[in-house]
């Protein structure tokens, strides 16, 4: 029986046929073919002999395209496997071909990298991404450890080998003096590149004044490192996923608290909220400006998890979508608590709009989890290709274990039911539980699951088979 990843790899380059982009917006390089067959595992983590060794497990974000030598080359990292059980950067070719480990994270140079995508620089074609942790010692609380939740940021050139240790453009840590506030901590996003300067913002779920999250700028050579907002209670908490610039304005997501408007929620906290920060010149620390505070079930979201918001132009008008995980009308969840419950939604904020006013804030879908038309519990956020927006689901649909979705932008106020494009779960080869985003190259959209793909328990949750795959699937006329 031929290994899983060369079996995939020769059905895909029977039938490949097509161009590219480099990310799903414009034209790009020729693959090396183009249509899978629906719903193929491209390759499959730890899968044994169809494996390199220490190849990596459980890849929790979204890949990047990038052209290497003329041809579009697809990139992404696992949280964990690799030389220390750190995790890896890697490679693999669109038609599931020269899978290559391109780092190994060993401790000391990063660890556990994850969610959202590594992110390619306009100016200088530097992929750019984070780690969790890395090698040091901390300071305050929480006690000293060597692989804490602080991390960095890293970068490296996709067409060259990457050197060890891996670019350090910042290192997450205690500042001195001891009373200075917290550094960021706990890297669970990525990046927006301001096209012209190629300042990077982003954002940590720790860290800041408070521990409670920052808002951060820095160069891209890891010079002028500034604390643009230290997150509060009020704002909303452990903000995910990757800020957004449109117009001068960055957009974010917190996935707690943000205290709820109105003298019938008087004092009460929500469970996130959606943020305004201008950017100024010069940088500096600022307030942001909360345009929503997710209420919960039933008539709201809950707990957005390392997504982000897209912004699309419907009617003249910017409109940004996104997605909770948890709330809505839809049944509850085990993962869903007290009253986010619900199975997540599709919601649209107007940046417009008053903020915190009905007009600000629409729920476009309620998930329905377990039925074979929906699914349940969204990560990550929607990639808009200029016709469909496409999102995951990490569960639900026919058999429980996650699906990809479509549905065409509405105005502000209205709804919309998502096309299930694919359900997982259909074969033994297949990915389970896809927690971050697809991206489209061609006609055929990329993505990775945590679990399945190969047999034998997950390396952390015996529960579950398989340690993650990349998956292709073709898209309809």
């Amino acid at each position: 029986m031929k290994p899983l990843r060369h079996v995939a790899a020769a059905a895909l380059a029977a039938t490949l046929l097509g161009s590219c982009s480099s990310g799903g917006d414009g034209g790009g390089p020729p693959l090396l073919g183009a249509t899978p067959p629906a719903g193929v595992t491209i390759y499959a983590f730890n899968n044994g002999a169809a494996s390199p060794p220490a190849d990596g497990a459980e890849p929790k974000g979204t890949l990047t395209a990038a052209t290497v030598n003329g041809q579009t080359v697809l990139f992404g990292r696992t949280a964990i496997g690799g030389s220390n059980g750190c995790g890896t950067v890697f490679s693999i070719n669109p038609d599931g071909s020269n899978y290559n480990v391109q780092y190994r994270f060993g401790g000391a140079d990063g660890c556990d990298p994850r969610h959202d995508a590594m992110i390619l620089g306009p100016n200088d074609g530097r992929l750019y991404g984070t780690t969790q942790g890395v090698n040091q010692t901390i300071a305050k609380p929480p006690p000293p450890n060597t692989y804490g939740n602080w991390g960095q940021i890293f970068s490296f050139v996709p067409a060259t080998s990457i050197p060890t240790p891996i670019n350090a453009v910042h290192t997450f840590a205690n500042p001195s003096p001891a009373n200075a506030p917290f550094d960021g901590a706990q890297q669970h996003s990525s990046f927006s590149v301001d096209p012209v300067t190629g300042v990077l913002y982003g954002q940590s779920a720790a860290g800041g004044a408070t521990n409670d999250g920052m808002l951060y700028a820095v160069n891209p050579d890891g010079t002028q490192f500034t604390d643009l907002h230290d997150f509060s209670k009020d704002d909303g908490r452990n903000p995910h996923g990757r800020i957004v610039l449109v117009s001068g304005v960055l957009y974010g997501i917190a996935k707690s608290d943000g205290r709820l408007p109105g003298s019938d929620h008087d004092g009460k906290y929500g469970f996130g909220s959606v943020y305004a920060f201008p950017v100024t010149t010069p940088l500096a620390n600022g307030p942001v400006s909360v345009l929503h505070v997710f209420a919960g079930a039933p008539d709201d979201g809950a707990y957005s998890d390392h997504g982000y918001l897209t912004a699309v132009t419907v009617g003249g008008k910017t409109i940004l979508f996104g997605l909770t995980q948890c709330g809505g009308a839809g049944p509850k969840n085990a993962a869903c608590k007290g009253n986010g419950d619900g199975s997540g939604v599709v919601f649209q904020v107007d940046p417009a709009a008053t903020p915190g006013s009905a007009a600000a804030f629409n729920v476009v879908h309620s998930f329905q989890a377990g039925s074979a038309t929906d699914g349940a519990l969204p990560y990550g956020s929607l990639m808009y290709d200029g016709t469909y927006l496409y999102g995951t689901t990490s569960a639900g649909g026919v058999h429980g274990n996650g699906t990809v979705f479509r549905f065409a932008p509405v105005p502000m106020g209205g709804t919309a039911t998502p096309t299930l494009l694919y359900q997982f779960g259909a074969n033994a080869n297949d990915g389970i539980k896809p927690i971050d985003n697809v991206i489209k190259v061609g006609g055929t959209l990329y993505g990775m699951t945590v679990y399945g793909g190969s047999s034998g328990p997950s390396p952390d949750d015996p529960s579950v088979n398989g340690s993650g795959t990349v998956f292709a699937l073709p898209l309809p006329d």
